[in-house]
């Protein structure tokens, strides 16, 4: 009886989940149609009415609700969130379509399947896809939490002020941009947290081929130099494309880094405070899912860049291991330097230069969260004096 050899497990591709959440949302870079711009249009506009209507509950429940002028005070986020990540989405297609054919040319872990990396590879992409899915899922489980207000408890899924005889309207409404928020903002989440993560699986193949360049020992410089100098190049070119398209990535994403800085901050201080007041459950329980999600949220943008950026900056140690200072030909030796100078040389992921995206970042927008509630709740006891 034949004994069948034993498959090895291929890593999935981290960004098959996003991507069918872009395509949902008539975001999928790919995507072509001449109703696409309609739509668009159609999300944003529904976006902007009910800020509109949010900022007029907000005026009129100054003074009376806070719980009710908060709500709209989140609505005015949630949308406001919605609605620029749409737009830049949109107007990024094609810059968007180009990381993706770029992506098609990242070396394949599988040829690598041979070495001690592929299973920390493997481990790394089954890691992120189940943690795009379960994100999705979670954040479906939310927004049905959130739609099923009107029918067990009469209010609408988040506040706004309603005109007389908008109730039903404004229901249907928001059901609908519940689908909206969920494919679109999720969506954008999960893609870059796959182009970031795929990143990180790129750099480290990258840093291992350094560590692992085969130095000749030969008397004969010409003969060292010819031995490794077809597959130093082609490492030196690799090295530049992946350089070339973290630059890229952050050029179509710096606007949603700014958009997440800001939005996280004013999110989750708001919930925070708000959910540390005294009322009804129902109401502080979704103040605590707001919470969750913004923090959630921006750790899908954080987080693996900073595994990105970290493992970038080995390359220089990749190289210095690989025993470069043994080559004979001076010609090799400076361009073995030239990478281990550039490597020491941090990539860097910015909203426009003014905010770089990293752990750090992330720390201090959580910092920054609690301390605004704090300055919140000392306004609020002075108020009451």
């Amino acid at each position: 009886m034949a004994i069948k050899a034993k498959r090895t497990p291929k890593p999935a591709d981290m960004s098959t989940d996003a991507l069918k959440m872009l395509w949902y949302a008539r975001l999928h870079p790919n995507l072509k149609s001449k109703w696409i711009v309609l739509i668009v249009f159609v999300n944003v506009f529904l976006s902007f009415l009910i800020i509109v209507l949010a900022v007029k509950g907000i005026t009129l429940s100054y003074n009376d609700d806070l719980f009710f002028m908060s709500e709209c005070l989140q609505s005015c986020i949630l949308l406001t969130h919605t609605s620029v990540k749409l737009v830049i989405m949109h107007s990024n297609k094609r810059d968007l379509a180009r990381l993706i054919e770029k992506k098609s040319k990242f070396w394949q872990v599988v040829d690598f399947k041979d070495t001690p990396l592929y299973p920390q590879c493997l481990i790394i992409a089954t890691f992120v896809k189940k943690i795009i899915r379960f994100y999705f899922f979670t954040a479906m489980s939310a927004g049905i939490f959130f739609d099923l207000q009107p029918l067990t408890t009469g209010f609408l899924p988040t506040g706004c002020y309603v005109p007389q005889g908008w109730y039903n309207f404004l229901k249907v409404m928001m059901w609908y941009m519940s689908c909206v928020v969920l494919f679109s903002v999720q969506g954008t989440d999960c893609f870059f947290c796959s182009l970031a993560s795929s990143l990180t699986v790129q750099f480290k193949l990258l840093a291992y081929k350094f560590k692992n360049l085969t130095i000749p020992s030969s008397n004969d410089e010409n003969t060292g130099e010819n031995l490794i100098w077809s597959e130093l190049q082609k490492l030196i070119d690799y090295h530049n494309y992946l350089l070339s398209y973290c630059e890229e990535l952050n050029v179509v994403f710096r606007g949603v880094f700014l958009l997440q800085f800001g939005i996280s901050i004013a999110s989750a201080s708001l919930s925070v405070f708000i959910f540390m007041q005294p009322g009804d459950w129902t109401n502080r329980i979704k103040f605590l899912l707001y919470f969750a999600a913004i923090i959630v949220e921006t750790g899908f943008y954080c987080v693996p860049l900073e595994f990105a950026m970290n493992i970038a900056q080995q390359i220089d140690d990749a190289v210095y291991d690989s025993n470069w200072y043994n080559i004979d030909g001076v010609q090799l030796k400076k361009s073995l330097g030239v990478i281990i100078n550039r490597a020491q040389k941090p990539v860097i992921f910015s909203a426009y230069g003014m905010i770089n995206m990293n752990l750090r970042t992330y720390i201090l927008i959580c910092k920054t969260v609690f301390s605004f509630y704090t300055y919140l709740n000392s306004a609020q006891k002075l108020s009451v004096k």
